[in-house]
């Protein structure tokens, strides 16, 4: 069946039926229904390739995140696909890896292909390359959860507010010896949780501690490599912010293996909530947001501007973000003491046994 076949069941012109399969406001109400009508009972299907080709649209959206594993992106991507197909649009999705090559290499593969629109989040907000990939893109994009200084559309989550909760309930159990796990200070999520640690001792008078602020991933093995490292420092932490969707599980990890228990040894809060964490035993403390209303504020935003709006300002669309407080929160056993210098403790632990007990005065 062609569109000729249609044009003459329905007794109007070849162009008619064209404008009612492109849903063109010119059709009057009667001759649109006389056409689907026709549509239906040929069970005619419209050649999409020659559409595209004619239209210069290919009516496909496509979603880069970083890794499709994590459970948050999930509740996205889903959103993100319900409103997409609701208007008509296939969504094709992908994973970055973290990597701004392979971030450079598909938004030039999404340009050949022609899709209409681009979601997707970047690794390095400075890369001057990744920056120019973008910008010369020439097709609507919108940035998830990033501040960059080009003509995007942005839908961001509010970190910074979810940090400062977090911290400031810390501090009111008492802990003064917290430690922030986050991503790197170039990515949004990363500086925005950092401000948000700050601004909540600058608020409650406590002095921050640096040294406890470890910026450099996301991913589970670097909150287990931090944090190891951080219980086996001279100033190790009661209470832990694990500042990224990914890395509950391995902060977790480090904690059990040092024999720890939560909350009665140290405490943790999650940057991003998950059934891990509300199934836990105990639950554990997180900042929340809504990842299905982050994809279905995304898709709006492009869709608006690939069909009605090209030319628009950036917009930006921020999500509330709220602390939900669970289990794995309490005031800490004592206020930790600074230990020794670790070379000092290993030169005493190698001391004879009489050297030893002479100096803590037992002989």
């Amino acid at each position: 069946m062609t569109i000729r076949h249609v044009a003459r069941a329905a007794k109007v012109a070849v162009g008619t039926v064209s404008r009612v399969l492109n849903n063109h406001v010119s059709v009057r109400p009667e001759v649109r229904k006389r056409v689907l009508e026709a549509i239906r009972e040929l069970e005619y299907q419209p050649d999409a390739v020659a559409q595209s080709m004619r239209l210069r649209t290919t009516r496909t959206v496509a979603c880069a995140i970083r890794d499709i594993s994590i459970a948050g992106f999930g509740s996205f991507v889903k959103a993100a696909e319900e409103v997409l197909r609701d208007a008509g649009y296939i969504l094709l999705l992908t994973n970055t890896d973290e990597q701004a090559e392979r971030e450079i290499e598909l938004l030039r593969t999404f340009a050949k292909r022609r899709v209409d629109g681009v979601i997707m989040t970047v690794s390095d907000e400075c890369d001057d390359e990744l920056l120019r990939t973008v910008q010369e893109m020439r097709i609507p994009l919108v940035l998830m959860d990033r501040d960059i200084a080009l003509g995007a559309d942005v839908v961001a989550i509010d970190h910074r507010g979810g940090a400062r909760a977090a911290t400031a309930h810390l501090l009111e159990l008492g802990h003064r010896y917290i430690a922030l796990l986050t991503g790197l200070p170039a990515m949004r999520p990363a500086h925005e949780r950092i401000a948000g640690f700050q601004e909540a001792h600058r608020r409650a008078g406590v002095a921050l501690r640096s040294n406890l602020v470890r910026s450099g991933g996301f991913s589970a093995e670097f909150g287990f490599e931090q944090l190891t490292a951080l219980l086996d420092s001279d100033e190790p932490p009661t209470a832990v912010i694990s500042g990224g969707m990914a890395m509950l599980p391995g902060v977790l990890q480090a904690i059990a293996a040092r024999g720890l228990k939560v909350p009665e040894d140290i405490s943790v809060i999650s940057g991003g909530d998950s059934e891990l964490a509300e199934l836990l035993v105990p639950a554990v403390t997180a900042v929340r947001w809504n990842n299905a209303d982050w994809g279905r504020h995304s898709v709006r935003l492009l869709l608006d501007r690939i069909e009605r709006h090209y030319d628009a300002d950036p917009r930006r669309v921020t999500l509330p973000t709220e602390l939900v407080q669970r289990a794995s929160c309490a005031p800490p056993r004592v206020t930790p003491r600074p230990r020794a210098p670790l070379a000092a403790r290993v030169a005493d632990a190698r001391r004879p046994a009489s050297s030893n007990a002479a100096k803590r005065g037992l002989v």
